[in-house]
């Protein structure tokens, strides 16, 4: 059957927390980041092997320690025309290869083709990397699926933002303080005043002395829509 690049997703995840890292879809433009030991390893998910994807692959390794694309196995399997010449090129520029396949019980099976060559190359962009490796951190889980297009991204700013509106939605009007007492992000102070999203309301406490924060009409529909992440 055809494979979408949704569909590469839950074989390489599983395949790399086989091996011990944390995994999650979606950072940063990163169809799949995973950390280990502080190691980072990114993988782009194609439904083809084409020259969009080495040039993505080329730009992640300013940040990672590996890369990887991801691909469906060929309909001709090992057979197919240029297949050594698709790993050559792989071994050439240093990126790991992986292909997705099914077997005949439609179970995913992973065949990782080439690996990143090991040695520790210079990363150029350290800033970028450290923006990658915190918003890895900050997510709870892996909400979202690597190299699902035209979907809402889950991020770690919306998780706390969401985490923020549902104890406001709990307890009733708060400040930060009150938030982060009831276990509210650190952050609750920049997500309330900055009101990124349009979820929540600054209103005067009834004493006149501070200033309270309620969860908008717009904040609880962000609720409902996010459910099964809180």
């Amino acid at each position: 059957m055809e494979l979408l690049e949704k569909d590469l997703y839950g074989p390489v995840k599983g395949y790399l927390e086989s091996l011990g890292y944390e995994v999650k879809g979606e950072v940063k433009n990163c169809d799949i980041t995973a950390l280990r030991d502080g190691e980072l390893i990114v993988v782009e998910l194609k439904r083809g092997f084409t020259l969009e994807l080495i040039y993505q692959a080329m730009d992640r390794q300013r940040i990672a320690d590996g890369v990887y694309v991801a691909v469906p196995l060929p309909k001709r399997g090992y057979m197919a025309p240029h297949i050594r010449e698709m790993e050559a090129l792989c071994r050439r520029l240093e990126l790991g290869l992986i292909y997705v396949g099914f077997t005949g019980k439609g179970l995913p099976q992973v065949d990782v083709a080439v690996h990143p060559k090991e040695e520790a190359k210079p990363r150029r962009d350290k800033k970028r990397r450290l923006a990658v490796i915190r918003e890895h951190e900050s997510r709870t889980g892996s909400a979202n699926t690597g190299g699902v297009t035209r979907k809402k991204i889950h991020t770690a700013y919306k998780e706390q933002a969401l985490l923020t509106a549902r104890l406001l939605r709990e307890n009733g009007p708060m400040g930060a303080r009150g938030v982060r007492k009831a276990g509210g992000p650190p952050n609750a102070a920049s997500i309330l005043s900055r009101n990124v999203l349009g979820w929540f309301r600054r209103e005067l406490s009834p004493d006149g002395r501070t200033y309270l924060y309620r969860v908008t009409q717009k904040g609880l529909e962000a609720l409902e829509e996010y459910k099964e992440f809180l």
